[in-house]
């Protein structure tokens, strides 16, 4: 099985990415990635060096997968249907009382239309 990360170059996405890694380690799985930052078909060299040195490190292999939907939260409940993904990890930041009545729509869309468990972590840690 398969544990997808829904990443942005942003503390949510490395948060995200970390409890991805502990949770593929947990359930003995593999690790996608699915980019979901601004220009999300594409990660800079520098950034895909970093993440390829992050899972090294955590004896994972670097498996990024794009798709052709504008929406990246479209994006990632197609992937995770596709590879039929046991779960998908997304990273939360800290919104204001304003902010905490409207998530992000990338976030909310995952949230309410995955059709496998999510996990969603603060970037913020109280």
């Amino acid at each position: 099985m398969t544990v997808l990360v829904a990443y942005a170059s942003a503390p949510e996405g490395r948060e995200a990415l970390t409890e991805g890694i502990n949770e593929a380690h947990r359930r003995k799985s593999d690790l996608l990635i699915v980019n979901i930052g601004r220009g999300h078909h594409d990660l800079d060299a520098q950034e895909l060096q970093e993440l390829e040195g992050q899972l090294t490190e955590a004896g994972l292999a670097l498996t990024i997968e794009s798709s052709i939907l504008g929406d990246p939260g479209d994006a990632v409940i197609q992937i995770a249907q596709d590879r039929n993904v046991e779960v998908i990890v997304i990273g939360l930041r800290h919104r204001s009382m304003v902010g905490k009545l409207i998530l992000g729509s990338t976030v909310q869309r995952i949230l309410l239309d995955a059709t496998c468990p999510v996990l969603a972590v603060r970037a913020d840690k109280l």
